[in-house]
């Protein structure tokens, strides 16, 4: 255990030195182990290993959704932790394959391409109407890499780097951690596995430069390169900010989302404060600070209305529109 733990993690009383059993008696049990657990009520499985672990929620034939740790998750340990984007799948009935990662290696590993690879010879993918590959940064790469193992497969990937490999892209000066992985292992550059899946949703800001460069790297018909201005490397946090996560997500998986609906759909952003602060800053960075005080004016009155609208709406819709 203590191969995978940094230095202050290592003392005696940091919380990540318990046991597993001490985990198991002191923290709540993820939702998804009390489906899974013997005397649960659902199907599937759950596959430990030494760096990764999968777990299956058998929902039905018709979407299953494989999802992909990023390195936020990397360095949790509760025995709490779900796989990305768990509670979404569980209410929309999907059949979910969670990918866990206890390393950033951005599934640099024999171990992990072996049992997907394994997966997709024994028909595992096939057996679905419909395939989706998710996760964000480091978990959209590892759904763009690994999608092609399943035909057809549609991917939603956030901010994702499409590979670490410094032959390739020595302008990626981020996630040192990841680069001195084996990139000469299969599966490491999603500019060369796009070309194999069905639709490629990519959604990332334009202005961030690092990963402007490389979605422009994620080329072909299939690719839909979607831009969420301002958000930095945090466009699904912005997308459920102003409500748009759900909708983008659902029309990823049933293929229908194109650049006209994301667009028209993400004009929310106009009230949110955390678009307003990201172009005021590129503003005064260019020079054009003047250009601020109507974009200003009109984002106030944007919110006065919004605030308007929610003091006006029943309570009941309200909580209906809630994901």
């Amino acid at each position: 255990m203590a191969e995978f733990l940094s230095k202050a993690e290592q003392k005696p009383d940091h919380p990540d030195r318990k046991t597993g059993y001490e985990r198991i008696l002191n923290d709540p049990p993820p939702p998804w182990f009390v489906d899974l657990y013997p005397g649960g009520d659902g199907i599937g499985f759950m596959h430990k290993m030494a760096r990764h672990a999968v777990t299956f929620h058998d929902r039905g034939q018709q979407v299953l959704m494989v999802s992909f740790d990023n390195i936020a998750n990397v360095n949790d340990r509760s025995f709490a932790r779900e796989p990305w984007g768990w509670k979404f799948f569980r209410d929309q009935s999907y059949s979910h394959m969670g990918i866990f990662a206890r390393t950033k290696a951005w599934y640099r590993d024999r171990e992990i391409i072996d049992y997907m690879e394994a997966r997709a010879a024994e028909g595992f993918f096939s057996k679905f109407d419909k395939v989706v590959f998710t996760g964000s940064s480091m978990g959209a790469f590892g759904a763009l890499v690994f999608a092609p193992l399943a035909p057809n497969a549609n991917v939603i990937a956030f901010n994702p780097q499409s590979t670490l490999d410094a032959r390739l892209v020595p302008w990626e000066e981020r996630y040192k951690f990841g680069q001195v992985q084996d990139w000469d292992l299969p599966y490491g550059d999603a500019a060369q596995s796009v070309s194999d899946i069905g639709k490629a949703y990519v959604i990332y800001d334009h202005f961030f430069d690092p990963d402007r460069t490389h979605a422009h790297r994620l080329t072909g018909p299939n690719v839909i390169l979607l831009k969420s201005w301002f958000s930095n490397h945090f466009a699904a946090p912005m997308l459920r900010k102003i409500d748009l996560l759900k909708p983008v997500m659902l029309g990823g998986i049933d293929g229908t989302l194109d650049e006209q609906t994301f667009y028209s759909m993400f004009r929310a952003r106009r009230s949110l404060p955390w678009y307003m602060r990201g172009l005021g800053e590129r503003a005064e960075a260019k020079g054009h600070e003047a250009l601020l005080g109507p974009a200003r004016a009109r984002f106030r009155k944007l919110r006065r209305a919004e605030k308007e609208q929610q003091a006006e709406e029943p309570a009941d819709v309200a909580e209906s529109a809630q994901p």
